[in-house]
């Protein structure tokens, strides 16, 4: 295997993994959320309990968010140059994505999308 190829194996695996751990953190923040105002009824306390932590995790969330679209944004990056060292998706060693055969959207689609 060459050099670029075990490289672009290499950050894959670790902005796949980065996108995982985002993705599970925002889901454990979000259970959070949900939970805290259960807990506030079931200690049979008024709201403002419960307040200063809501607002806080949901903060957190909105950080996790913007965080999370860097993310994206860090991959779509590291994709280019992966399309530019002519390397592709089906080549590097443990891929899990699927590549698509044939084209995933109707063209009519896509002109719809555009207008």
């Amino acid at each position: 295997m060459s050099d670029q190829l075990q490289a672009a194996a290499r950050v894959a695996a670790i902005i796949n993994e980065a996108e995982r751990a985002m993705d599970d953190a925002m889901s454990r923040a979000s259970l959070l959320v949900a939970e805290l105002p259960q807990l506030q009824i079931q200690a049979g306390v008024n709201g403002a309990w419960a307040q200063p932590a809501v607002a806080s995790v949901c903060s957190a969330l909105t950080d996790m968010t913007t965080a999370r679209g860097s993310l994206i944004e860090a991959h779509r990056s590291l994709s280019a140059v992966q399309r530019k060292l002519g390397i592709t998706v089906a080549e590097i060693p443990g891929n899990s994505k699927e590549v698509p055969s044939k084209p995933t959207a109707a063209i009519e689609n896509i002109v719809q999308l555009r207008a």
